[in-house]
């Protein structure tokens, strides 16, 4: 994804300006992506499951009751795309923060900084011979520093992936189709996107439609993403499986529990 003009000033950003945005932008993201996922765990069962639409006969509440799951689908799609929109300052978005830290000078600040994370600390239990206490403290600073290089060679190799990853997202085929839904139907009601018209003045084959189950599969491969940026970029580690598990079982504590009685 390429920066546009309004955008440059990324580049005259210094790196650490760079770093803080990136890590204030991260932030964001893990609780927009918290609040992706609740939504997610809440259509595995109101749009792929039979537990409501088993109970709602053929009748008017049918009608409502498909608005209901239109909505929830289609709310879900754009909370996915606003995660993967287009690169700019203000948005808070996986993009942005790709291009904030796609940067040797960055990652190489990101990587010193998770390697200081293990400089210095003191020694347990230290012996109370003063030679010995020295030979401890010694050997005790230079096993921190050598995990802390390793560390820092870690997110090195793992912001890399998870630039390359992202990139790969952006440009996919796959992506471009939600992101159309989005733009066309449930941002705006538009006859053809800037997507179809490039398209088709430039006689390529026109993109195929989203299917259902499509935002599921962008949805897992947006989680590794997220937890290794939080992880190099913010200095914490984070697993939204836990995330899921808990919105998972909310999720089941009502919908399971609901009962609907129709009046025909």
């Amino acid at each position: 994804m390429a920066m546009t003009d309004k955008d440059d000033k990324f580049k005259m950003m210094s790196v650490p300006e760079r770093v803080q945005i990136a890590k204030e932008k991260t932030r964001r993201v893990v609780d927009h992506l918290h609040y992706l996922l609740e939504l997610h765990e809440n259509n595995a069962i109101v749009l792929y499951t039979r537990t409501l639409s088993q109970q709602i006969p053929t009748s008017f509440a049918a009608n409502a009751f498909n608005v209901f799951q239109q909505g929830m689908h289609q709310f879900e799609i754009v909370r996915l795309c606003a995660l993967w929109d287009s690169v700019k300052r203000d948005k808070e978005n996986i993009p942005t923060i790709i291009e904030l830290i796609d940067h040797p000078d960055v990652i190489d600040a990101l990587a010193q900084e998770t390697a200081s994370h293990h400089i210095g600390g003191e020694v347990l239990n230290p012996s109370s011979d003063p030679e010995l206490r020295a030979l401890e403290e010694q050997a005790f600073q230079r096993a921190n520093e050598q995990f802390g290089q390793e560390q820092a060679r870690k997110a090195r190799g793992d912001l890399r992936k998870a630039i390359d990853d992202s990139r790969a997202i952006i440009a996919s085929t796959r992506l471009a189709s939600i992101m159309n839904v989005r733009d066309k139907h449930l941002a705006h009601s538009l006859s053809q996107t800037w997507n179809e018209k490039e398209r088709n003045e430039n006689k390529v084959e026109p993109l195929p439609l989203m299917r259902y189950g499509d935002e599921r599969d962008m949805l897992d491969a947006t989680i590794p993403i997220v937890e290794t940026l939080y992880c190099w970029v913010n200095g914490t580690s984070l697993s939204f499986e836990d995330s899921r598990d808990i919105d998972r079982k909310n999720a089941k504590a009502l919908w399971e529990a609901c009962t609907f009685t129709i009046r025909n």
